[in-house]
Formats: C-alpha cells, sequence, structure tokens
C-alpha cells in the first residue's frame, strides 16, 4: 500500500433526498479505490466552508454508519470538481463561494475549466488541423440571424447552448425543399425530454425558437448527416485522461447509438453505448474504420494542446465526434466533466481503470517536484 500522499476533495452540488449529490457512486468508488493511491478522498460543497475554522464539511461513506455521512475537514489542499448545478441560482453559489474559499487557500484544481462552447470553438478553429474538422459556427444573435443561416445552410440548422450539457436543450430546425414552406422543428426539453412540433411557418418557427432561447447564450451550426443508414443518430465519445505520470493517455473510445427520431445521441438522451471498433467496421469496413480511429486519436492530441494552451492544464476530457455518411469526421464539442458510463463497453477492467485514473494523477500532482508538469501524449 503506497505511503499517505494526501487529501482529495471532490466538489459536489448538495441536494435533498438521497444520494445527497449527483454521481454519489462514482465518488463512492473513487472513495473505495483511493487508499491504494495514498490518497484520502471526500466530497463536499465549497458553501460549507468556514473561513475562521479553515474547514469543509464533507461527506463520506461508510456501511458501518449506514451510508454517506457528515464529518467535518480540513480544507484539502487538491480538489478535483465533479459538481452538477442544478440551476442559474446553483451555478453562481457554487462559483463564488468556491472562488472565495480558493482565494483564502492554496488549493489546487485538479482539472481546469472550459468556457462556452463558442469560446472553444475559436480558439480550435486558429489551429490549421484543427480547424477543417469544426462545423461552421455562430452566435446566435437574433431572429435575423437565423433565417439567414437557414438560407445559407440549406434550410437545416442545429441550434445547442453555449454552455449546455447532456444534450439538453437542443433543437434541430428543417425547413422544407419548397424555401417557404412547413418547418419542423425537433429538440430535447431542459428535462431532456424530446419533443416535436411540425407543418410551421418559417416566420412561426423562428419566433417559437426565438422565445425558447430567450436570454440565453446560443450556437448555431449546419444540421450534418451525423446518423447510419437507417436515420439513427450517433456520436463518438473519446475519453482522455492524464495517467499517474501525468502523461496524457486514451483512455477508450465508444460509440453512442440514438434512438431512432432523436436530434442526439447523448446518453442521458436515451442513448446506448457500442464498443467503437465493432460499430464502426460494421457501417464502414475494417480499413476504413482503422483509417477513422488513427484519424480520431491525431485530432483528439491536437485538440487537447489547443485547449491546454489556451485554458490551463487539464485531468481529463471527453471528445465528442461526429461521423457523417461520407466517412467525413466532425470535431463537436470538449467536456471538463466527462462520464464514464460510455467506457462500460470496453469491459471491466478498463471502465475501472478510467475511474482510477483521476487518482494516479492526483498522486502524481500531490508528489512531483513543483511546477513540473509533462505535456506528453500516448493519444497517437
Amino acid at each position: 500500500m503506497p505511503e499517505n500522499c494526501g487529501e482529495l476533495g471532490v466538489l459536489i452540488c448538495e441536494r435533498d433526498g438521497t444520494p445527497p449529490f449527483a454521481e454519489s457512486d462514482f465518488i463512492r468508488r473513487l472513495m473505495r479505490a483511493a487508499p491504494r493511491y495514498g490518497l484520502d478522498v471526500f466530497a463536499f460543497a465549497p458553501w460549507t466552508w468556514n473561513a475562521d475554522r479553515r474547514s469543509v464539511q464533507a461527506w463520506r461513506w461508510a456501511q458501518a454508519k449506514g451510508g454517506w455521512h457528515r464529518e467535518e475537514r480540513a480544507v484539502p489542499s487538491l480538489v478535483y470538481d465533479r459538481a452538477w448545478p442544478g440551476n442559474a441560482e446553483q451555478r453562481r453559489r457554487f462559483r463564488s463561494s468556491l472562488n472565495r474559499m480558493l482565494g483564502a487557500h492554496a488549493v489546487v484544481r485538479l482539472n481546469g475549466r472550459l468556457p462556452g462552447k463558442a469560446e472553444v470553438f475559436r480558439i480550435l478553429a486558429r489551429d490549421p488541423l484543427l480547424a477543417p474538422r469544426l462545423p461552421p459556427t455562430a452566435l446566435y444573435k437574433g431572429k435575423k440571424a437565423l433565417a439567414d443561416w437557414l438560407d445559407l445552410h440549406g434550410g437545416a440548422v442545429f441550434l445547442k447552448p453555449s454552455n449546455g450539457s447532456h444534450g439538453r436543450r437542443v433543437a434541430a430546425v428543417i425547413r422544407s425543399a419548397a424555401g417557404e414552406g412547413a418547418v419542423t422543428i425537433r429538440g430535447r426539453t431542459s428535462a431532456n425530454a424530446p419533443f416535436r412540433l411540425e407543418n410551421l411557418s418559417v416566420q412561426e418557427a423562428i419566433e417559437r425558437l426565438h422565445r425558447w432561447i430567450g436570454g440565453r447564450v446560443y450556437i448555431m451550426q449546419p444540421l450534418l448527416s451525423l446518423s447510419d443508414a437507417d436515420g439513427n443518430p450517433f456520436d463518438l465519445r473519446v475519453l482522455a485522461q492524464r495517467n499517474g505520470k501525468g502523461r496524457w493517455t486514451l483512455a477508450g473510445m465508444a460509440v453512442r447509438a440514438g434512438r431512432t427520431g432523436n436530434v442526439t445521441a447523448n446518453l442521458h438522451g436515451g442513448g446506448v453505448p457500442r464498443h467503437a471498433r465493432t460499430f464502426l467496421a460494421s457501417r464502414f469496413g475494417e480499413k476504413e474504420c482503422e483509417s477513422m480511429l488513427q484519424e480520431i486519436r491525431r485530432v483528439s492530441a491536437a485538440v487537447i494542446k489547443r485547449l491546454e494552451e489556451a485554458f490551463g492544464r487539464f485531468c481529463e476530457l471527453g471528445l465528442d465526434f461526429g461521423i457523417d455518411r461520407s466517412g467525413r469526421i466532425w470535431f463537436l464539442e470538449a467536456n471538463a466533466k466527462p462520464g464514464r458510463a460510455a467506457m462500460a463497453c470496453a469491459g471491466a477492467a478498463a471502465a475501472q481503470t478510467a475511474i482510477e485514473r483521476p487518482l494516479a494523477y492526483a498522486r502524481y500532482i500531490l508528489l512531483r517536484p513543483s511546477g513540473r508538469v509533462i505535456h506528453e501524449f500516448d493519444l497517437v
């Protein structure tokens, strides 16, 4: 058993009920594996910070104590953000309390933060390797902007929140070939339920979408044909993580296969994980599949390099790719707090490694010579 090297605090947002926060199973598994890395892991919401006592109200799991229980702990020197604020007010509370705590303590963040999708795409578009892999992207700036994009992109546009996650509040807008004919809107609500509106006029569709977007920041992209021959949507998730030596490694790839009629393949919206190589080979052939996977690994390394140059060090990133019916690969988005569910199709050992690798990297951070962080890749 490695000697103790320190504490890792997992940032959460508390909620009423049982379990008392999201991803409780994942965090419990982190706690169970932590001693193998010489770590003591606990979870806490930053608003429980007590400035006078320099402590937080931590959550720990113990079967003998009936499950999750609270205890007071000193502020840890390293934190891992797995918080999922439920609304705008909780996001403000989380960020303001975390910033106050970080301002008073020398705390290192294990994983960095990404800005909105619009800013991420702006940074990535500067790279000549990545630019051809990015769908044309623009901020939604009102009804005229959407009408112009429908004209520019063949009457089919995809709208998604710049700061959204899990596929919530996305919409595909499809105008009939006649130009001014009926418009169909397919999408997902804030509760991730699918919806469909049909036979709308162009003006009515644009008005409805404008009210639906409200004051939120949205981006517009062409509606890519990211589905199989049967019309079922799918995308590919790459989970990249730093290992116990600080090097970026490929934890796994998984296809997320969506349900017929859905606009996304996200697991939270009903998609199911599939083994990436098996899925792609069955649709594109073995040779083309291998070429695709090599290209995805190469693009993933370039995306990570650009994101770290712009936004600082990350512990892990979930990178989402689309493949259209012609076989062209598109980079869709990056996630700084990726889930693990899609990795289950890679096998139990790979899934467990994906859970534990942040612990190995946390140990590296706590024990490394001051300021020494490796920027090397084992992705390609």
